[in-house]
């Protein structure tokens, strides 16, 4: 019912679960999907040290699993490491000509305790290699607890964090045994010790990233803002008149088109001739927040007669459309040139307060849910996950044959933008698509 009753896209999108997820990663809280997970990661954290990098090789005597923990190591966000020409020699040395010497490492079937044993203490020995994941399907010719027996001392001195999945029931039960008993992280899937793996690699680097103050900048004018919003009505459901909301963004320093109001058609032709053609026309109604959904908006407008046509058009509409709406008249702004359209926004949570949103703008932002969240006041280590893990993002820095945007206007619009609504906790959606 609450996102139903939201006003923007913003406040569709940011539900609670947006907000905790912000406010987990700033305070490096790690947040599983399953309770299967949640305990695969747990084992993993007690019990690996961490990793120096995502780069991992995998060791099995299967190459089909061998594959599966390749993608997934892959999906997890983790890379198979390039092993080094010596590494690739000394496995050489002690494996059956018809391995696989490249990462991932086949030993084929016929692989020993001890092959097993010999060739991880070079994997890990390997200055490229950060981690290593084992696959273990039963040996058709030895016992797996006698594997298992071989690699534990292996894993005990290594400052590089191993983790096993042991493939199977009957035949594996006694390598689970000794694995748990030396707290060495065993699964039963190359997936699920992928993850562990990830989680790991997220831990490190979450302590090693250095810690940010917020980006807070000088010059800006709340006194402007405070006067904005001490002229309102207390509890306007229609929210803050556009023109309002652009001086309030503007006294931030966010920059936006000029923006004029036209209480008559004649208005907005002398108003259009001034900021110069074409022009956008928008129908102005605090009642109607999505205008394109009724028609109320053109674009392109490049003649007066087409200004003052467009006035009569867009209140028929906006009349037509909902009857008890109260129309002010025509916003009139300068059409902006071709870029990418992207949308940054805020809302206040009752338990974290001000969420700032960032992705892919336009008229269908719910659908495409391109959408990023992190707390205010914003770090750069946050708008840099804000960008990396959106596709508007990423396409900002160019995209085939689309060229680079601005993207550090994009960076510093998000600073001040959480910045505002930091200073204003009252604030409790606001939205620019």
């Amino acid at each position: 019912a609450g996102r139903k009753a939201a006003a923007s896209h913003t406040g569709a999108l940011a539900g609670s679960e947006s907000a905790f997820d912000a406010a987990f990663r700033r305070a490096g809280v790690i947040r599983a999907d399953s309770s299967e997970e949640q305990f695969d990661w747990a084992r993993a954290l007690a019990w690996c040290p961490l990793p120096q990098g995502r780069r991992v090789a995998v060791l099995t005597n299967a190459g089909g699993p061998g594959v599966t923990a390749a993608d997934a190591l892959e999906a997890q966000g983790l890379k198979l490491a390039a092993l080094a020409e010596a590494t690739i020699d000394q496995l050489q040395a002690i494996l059956p000509p018809f391995a696989s010497l490249h990462n991932p490492v086949d030993m084929l079937a016929s692989a020993s305790p001890e092959q097993y044993a010999q060739s991880l203490h070079i994997l890990l020995a390997d200055p490229g290699v950060d981690s290593v994941l084992i696959v273990l399907p039963p040996p058709p010719m030895y016992a797996t607890g006698g594997v298992a027996r071989a690699l534990i001392p292996i894993i005990y001195a290594s400052h590089k964090p191993v983790v096993v999945a042991v493939m199977g029931e009957r035949l594996i039960q006694e390598a689970v045994e000794h694995f748990r008993a030396a707290r060495v992280p065993e699964y039963r899937f190359p997936e699920r010790a992928a993850s562990a793996l990830a989680v790991l690699a997220r831990r490190a680097e979450f302590l090693a990233r250095p810690v940010q103050p917020p980006v807070i900048y000088d010059g800006v004018r709340p006194d402007i803002v405070r006067a904005i919003l001490d002229r309102q009505p207390q509890d306007n459901p229609a929210g803050l008149p556009s023109e309002a909301f652009g001086e309030m963004l503007a006294a931030y320093g966010v920059r936006v088109p000029r923006l004029a109001l036209a209480e008559s058609k004649e208005t907005a032709v002398q108003l259009a001739n001034d900021m110069g053609y074409p022009v956008a026309l928008k129908i102005a109604a605090a009642d109607i927040l999505h205008k394109s959904d009724i028609g109320g908006v053109l674009l392109n407008v490049a003649t007066p007669e087409a200004v003052s046509e467009g006035f009569i058009t867009l209140v028929e509409k906006a009349k037509a459309a909902q009857a008890t709406a109260v129309i002010q008249g025509i916003h009139i702004q300068p059409m902006i040139p071709h870029g990418q359209e992207v949308i940054v926004g805020a809302v206040q949570d009752p338990q974290f307060g001000p969420v700032v949103m960032f992705g892919s703008g336009g008229v269908e932002v719910e659908g495409l849910r391109d959408v990023a969240f992190a707390l205010a006041p914003l770090t750069p280590d946050d708008v840099d996950y804000l960008l990396a893990t959106t596709w508007a993002g990423r396409k900002l820095a160019g995209y085939r044959n689309i060229a680079p945007r601005d993207e550090t206007a994009v960076r510093e619009t998000l600073f001040r933008l959480a910045q505002l609504v930091s200073d204003f906790p009252e604030l409790t959606e606001i939205e620019i698509n």
